[in-house]
């Protein structure tokens, strides 16, 4: 026969029938232990890190506290339960995962009540007068423990006793089932907190990451994959800052490729890419990890050497100039040999010096370059600024 839980509160209840058990001494001793048993269940419980160790506590007391019966763990697991022993003698497919709706364990999950079977009967005879085959539990107790206001699991106690169980067992049960309740609660809840923690870790990663891409982006030249002019300009800021503090020497080169659009006219724009890509790469090839290249813009390069003095620039700009004129682009099938002109702003005073006036010097030497030839590299005098 199934019975409910008792309907008087579970404090009170215990109370009233420790006080109609009190004369029989030898009971009221083994509850008072059984108390001691249970507070320091939920002790340890409370201090569980995730239902594992909760297990291995729960485990632990009903092996001491009822060694004889079989006490399963049932945790819901989506569309199914795992049921798993923590104490007692095992129980013929007693173990291992079932149906959420799967015999009276998958009843009290759905339904959220609890369940105590004083009596079961013998099941597997063939007559009145045979023996029973496969003997069946004779009591059972079955008490669904909750989690963030759910039912998560019944906690079943089982043994082949008829009336193993009195209303004071049962009432000492539902407390161990409560102090599993708010066990499982505090370890759902840090694991949610954990995971959301962790979610959200990643989403700002993933956040940063998307910002560092478009903040790279905004400053990437989408032909050459070099440095943009917006970033060049922020560049030279910075290394005008610093040579000005520390006392030191900044140079910069405009690179113009001569000639280009014969390149564009004759091979097509998609060529021309190519040969300014290729450039671009044979460019950052050349420099220090230091040094600083842009695309100015259109054939135009950009190249920033820190602590560079006029005869390192001359030395830079010059290998720069004979790599272009000795390399082949190979764009298709067109094959192009290309020369560039190097203009070079060397810089020492920086009072009044600003990004501008820098790419002014620099680009005034280009320009003398450009109209002596081709092919060559110059230098702008300190203070020139002016094409000429």
């Amino acid at each position: 026969m199934a019975l409910a839980a008792p309907p008087v509160s579970q404090s009170k209840g215990l109370i009233d029938l420790l006080r109609q058990k009190l004369p029989l001494q030898d009971r009221a001793v083994e509850i008072y232990q059984r108390l001691l048993t249970i507070n320091e269940l939920a002790t340890s419980m409370n201090g569980a890190r995730d239902i594992g160790q909760l297990q291995a506590c729960l485990a632990c007391t009903f092996s001491e506290m009822m060694p004889d019966d079989s006490v399963r763990l049932c945790i819901v697991d989506g569309s199914c339960y795992r049921r798993s022993r923590l104490s007692g003698p095992g129980l013929p497919n007693g173990e291992g995962s079932f149906p959420l709706g799967h015999g009276l364990v998958g009843r009290v999950i759905q339904s959220g009540n609890p369940l105590w079977i004083r009596d079961t009967l013998w099941m597997g005879r063939t007559t009145a007068d045979e023996p029973p085959v496969v003997p069946i539990p004779r009591t059972m107790i079955l008490l669904p423990f909750t989690g963030l206001g759910k039912v998560i699991g019944v906690l079943e106690l089982v043994s082949n006793q008829v009336n193993r169980f009195d209303e004071i067992d049962y009432h000492l049960l539902f407390l161990i089932t409560a102090h599993l309740s708010s066990s499982v609660e505090n370890i759902l809840t840090r694991q949610e907190l954990a995971t959301a923690n962790a979610r959200l870790r990643d989403h700002d990663l993933r956040l940063t990451q998307l910002n560092q891409q478009l903040q790279l982006l905004a400053h990437t030249d989408d032909a050459t994959g070099l440095h943009n002019k917006r970033r060049l300009f922020e560049q030279i800021g910075s290394e005008i800052a610093r040579a000005r503090r520390y006392g030191e020497i900044l140079s910069c080169l405009m690179i113009d490729i001569d000639d280009f659009k014969l390149v564009n006219d004759t091979y097509g724009h998609q060529t021309g890419d190519e040969a300014l890509r290729q450039i671009g790469a044979l460019l950052k090839q050349t420099l220090r990890v230091t040094d600083f290249v842009a695309r100015y813009g259109g054939e135009e390069f950009t190249i920033l050497l820190p602590r560079t003095d006029r005869t390192g620039a001359q030395r830079v700009a010059e290998s720069i100039r004979t790599r272009v004129r000795a390399q082949k682009i190979i764009a298709g099938a067109a094959s192009i040999q290309l020369t560039v002109s190097i203009g070079i702003a060397c810089c020492t005073k920086f009072d009044r010096l600003d990004a501008q006036q820098i790419i002014l010097r620099a680009d005034s030497a280009l320009y003398h370059a450009k109209r002596t030839g081709k092919d060559r590299v110059c230098q702008a005098e300190e203070g020139d600024h002016k094409r000429q």
